[in-house]
């Protein structure tokens, strides 16, 4: 509490008259009167009982005043959740028309993806087994963009494993792309060198193309579209090579099949996160399982996740590394900082071992 004060000079009062009142720079009136402090000074007043006791006190002016100030306030804190905490200058009904009616963010238009290749179509649409017949289902671009999504609303509750899975799947979708950019720079530089000689090939395309709608509801999805539209031209210009006697059809083969498989095992790995996080056993896992006064059921499902996921990196666990985009809102205290980067993140248990194989 800041307080206004005189100094004397010869008798005489030198400066600025101090305020009958207490002050405060906190203070939401003009003049900084401090309703807390002059509460505290008038609490005989405030607390007691006997009405005609606080009329005949000589500070009943000032209980009054402080009356007054303190249903000034309660109506300026009224007036200023009616505005939605916008300026004084904005009306209630402007502010309230603003905050309360807005609307959502929402797309312009529907998201959409062209595909010119075949190769692309199927590693966005995945492959089921035919019913009836045995073999390997291939999960494809939008199955693994639902997986990615549930696996970040799982980080939402603190979950350090689904943080994991998150910043793996990001770091890897975009090594991929960048493989595959550079891959497409070498062979464009390849036909761009062509040209210098007055040999003009373009790129292959599909007559016409196909359409496909996105709308994922997370990030990780529209990064699966960058890395599945980003290889449908890869596949355009290894066909053009082809198609123009600049690789042979093994080499064209070879370089599709192994550009397919490296994206699949992306998908599959997403896959095999989802499948486990979301299992009843582990889908409650927070931060705070590792910590030691974690009960026993928190306990065996570090276990079993230690033993399928394997051990967390500790820059994972204590946040220093994030994924690109979480649903995780938490402020961690310097102390829980502290205890999250000294608590043991693996550790044999021979109690817990149970809770392991009932899991793989």
């Amino acid at each position: 509490m800041a307080t206004t004060s005189t100094k004397a000079t010869g008798g005489k009062v030198s400066g600025k008259a101090p305020a009958p009142f207490p002050i405060s720079a906190q203070s939401p009136f003009p003049d900084k009167y401090d309703i807390e402090a002059e509460r505290n000074a008038l609490k005989d007043l405030v607390d007691t009982d006997d009405f005609d006791q606080v009329t005949l006190d000589p500070r009943y002016s000032r209980y009054l005043e402080l009356e007054r100030r303190e249903e000034l306030l309660r109506s300026m804190q009224n007036a200023f959740q009616k505005r939605g905490g916008a300026n004084a200058e904005v009306e209630v009904a402007e502010a309230s028309k603003i905050n309360f009616s807005l609307g959502a963010l929402t797309d312009e238009e529907e998201d959409e993806m062209q595909l010119h290749t075949r190769d692309a179509s199927r590693l966005f649409m995945g492959r089921a087994v035919e019913p009836g017949k045995s073999g390997y289902s291939q999960s494809g671009a939008k199955k693994v963009g639902a997986a990615l999504r549930t696996i970040w609303y799982l980080s939402g509750n603190n979950n350090p494993y689904a943080d994991f899975a998150l910043i793996e799947a990001g770091s890897r979708i975009t090594a991929q792309v960048q493989e595959l950019e550079n891959l497409i720079s070498d062979m464009e530089s390849r036909l761009e060198k062509l040209k210098v000689r007055g040999l003009s090939f373009s790129v292959l395309k599909a007559d016409p193309p196909v359409r496909v709608a996105l709308g994922f509801r997370s990030p990780y999805g529209y990064s699966l579209a960058h890395l599945v539209s980003t290889f449908d031209y890869y596949a355009r210009v290894v066909k053009t090579m082809v198609r123009k006697d600049m690789k042979s059809d093994q080499e064209g083969y070879a370089d599709l099949y192994g550009q397919t498989r490296r994206c699949r095992s992306i998908f599959e790995r997403v896959i095999w996160f989802q499948r486990y996080l979301m299992r009843e056993e582990l889908r409650e896992m927070t931060r705070s399982d590792w910590l030691p006064t974690a009960d026993q059921q928190a306990k065996k499902r570090v276990q079993a996740a230690v033993a399928l996921f394997g051990e967390l990196p500790r820059e994972v666990f204590n946040g220093q590394i994030v994924p690109r985009h979480s649903r995780r809102q938490l402020d961690v205290s310097v102390e829980e900082l502290r205890l999250l980067s000294e608590v043991p993140l693996a550790g044999a248990d021979p109690e817990l071992e149970s809770a392991t194989a009932a899991l793989v």
